[in-house]
């Protein structure tokens, strides 16, 4: 198939891969649904309307192997064309996440058939040999051709009912892979590749290295065949090990997954899967930078397909530390109805009442302020052009140096939740995203630098839409106050 300019496709920028939607590059900004939260329209349709004026652009959507496939060789897509018909009406994008061999390392969402029969369908064999039924063999022929013949009839789906109009941007192949209460499977099969393989260099974590690599090679064949139908940009997931815990392979995380430490496989082994990408549910501030860092390299845009979310999680925050200081393409909280680690604290949509959370209201500011400015953004990611401030406790500001001027930023938030953009789009022009700061631009050391002129707006594209010049009642280097997601777009007097 020949890509148009509008197909969804990355593209080098700035040094870094880009995610280029419609002929433009285009910042995911969206939430995924719980994990049985697309099953049917009764549970996933009201939820259209509450991401919509969150300010959502894409929404992150299951696709689940047993409902396209209940019965071996019968395919059903009518919850998919539901999917894709709701995205358009309320203007989202579509990342398809596909449920399939490996779910959180398991086959619990694969069709009856594959589940039940473990002489055609291998399951993966504990050290100690017991059977692990609902965990697919990283080698398991059979399975893999199944998932795969499943993979050609979705894309074979999506070319016929959405080439046209790209709603679906992204797909994830499978979902956190890898294997559960064990290292690796220990059948017949693999116990004989694994004895030829050379994994000693990896010492305690040979037999985890021999199942990333297995798992590597199963989604990269179904990649390369998915794009032989379609090419859809793909990724996969990571389940991720902790960062200052011994964690065990296996027993803590699923062993054989895209963890930082199996980074080498992945990415030498990947020929046709994209890029890898971390799902990021730690709150600590630290560790957030410490997996954003791990997973950002030229060739592998840094996508945060899950996020933390509740109380203390910081996703109206981190999203502009990802996009800002590691040029993201994408960030995509889990989920829009249920809270992730604290699976009981409130979540950012109640299903009972349809009440928003007070995150979610921030993360609604958050997503404005980025999607009335993403152009400019997103054609400043990974340069000295873009920068990023974010009130953290005890923070009273911040200098944001571009050559020779200063961005002053002073915050005034009573929650310390100050945040927002800088972007420098000429030599004298700049612009401003941002709620709870007051912000003035120096040179020199410290003289204040007068303004030409302040309007308020937004860009839709590249194309600036100005609503308003601000007032100047005093003098014309007094500050600019950013109460409450505000966008504007300044001229200096420099000369």
């Amino acid at each position: 198939m020949m890509i148009n300019e509008k197909f969804p496709q990355l593209k080098d920028l700035n040094g870094r891969k880009a995610l280029y939607v419609d002929g433009k590059p285009f910042i995911i900004l969206g939430l995924q649904w719980d994990c049985d939260g697309c099953y049917t329209k009764e549970d996933m349709d009201p939820l259209f309307e509450h991401g919509q004026k969150m300010n959502l652009n894409t929404a992150s959507l299951l696709l689940y192997w047993r409902e396209v496939e209940p019965e071996e060789g019968k395919y059903d897509f009518r919850m998919l064309d539901h999917r894709i018909e709701m995205a358009r009406k309320h203007n989202m994008k579509i990342v398809l996440v596909w449920f399939a061999s490996y779910k959180n390392a398991c086959l619990t969402y694969a069709p009856d058939y594959i589940k039940e029969d473990h002489e055609r369908y291998k399951k993966v064999v504990a050290k100690d040999g017991r059977l692990l039924p609902n965990q697919c063999c990283p080698l398991a022929a059979n399975t893999h051709r199944r998932d795969e013949l499943a993979i050609i009839e979705i894309f074979k789906h999506l070319k016929e009912v959405d080439s046209k109009d790209n709603t679906v941007i992204l797909f994830q192949m499978e979902n956190e892979a890898g294997v559960l209460q064990t290292d690796r499977c220990y059948c017949d099969v693999c116990n004989a590749i694994f004895s030829k393989g050379a994994f000693a260099e990896y010492g305690v974590r040979a037999e985890e290295a021999f199942t990333a690599e297995c798992i590597a090679k199963y989604c990269d064949s179904l990649a390369e065949t998915a794009k032989g139908v379609y090419p859809l940009p793909i990724y996969m997931n990571a389940w991720l090990e902790s960062c200052w815990n011994n964690s065990i392979a296996g027993h803590d995380y699923p062993s054989g997954g895209p963890v930082a430490a199996m980074l080498p496989i992945y990415f030498r082994t990947l020929k046709h899967v994209d890029f890898v990408a971390p799902d990021l549910y730690q709150y600590s501030y630290k560790e957030f930078h410490y997996f954003c860092d791990k997973y950002t390299t030229i060739n592998n845009p840094l996508f945060l397909p899950e996020c933390a979310t509740g109380a203390g999680a910081r996703a109206e925050k981190n999203v502009f530390y990802a996009i800002g200081e590691y040029a993201a393409i994408g960030y995509d909280p889990w989920s829009i109805s249920r809270c992730c680690p604290g699976f009981m604290t409130t979540p950012l949509v109640s299903l009972s009442n349809g009440r928003w959370s007070g995150e979610a209201y921030e993360l609604q500011k958050s997503y404005k302020m980025i999607n009335e400015a993403m152009y400019p953004i997103a054609m400043a990611q990974n340069t000295e052009n873009l920068k990023v401030f974010v009130q953290e406790e005890g923070d009273r500001g911040a200098k944001l140096s571009f050559d020779n001027i200063d961005a002053i930023v002073q915050y005034d938030h009573p929650k310390n939740a100050g945040r927002g953009f800088i972007v420098k789009l000429s030599e004298n022009e700049f612009l401003c995203a941002g709620l709870g700061a007051i912000i003035h631009f120096t040179m020199d050391g410290g003289i204040k630098i007068p303004l030409v002129e302040a309007v308020q707006g937004k860009f839709i594209d590249e194309k600036w839409l100005p609503s308003y010049r601000l007032a100047r009642e005093r003098e014309p280097w007094d500050p600019i106050r950013f109460l409450d997601c505000r966008i504007v777009k300044i001229t200096l007097d420099i000369n």
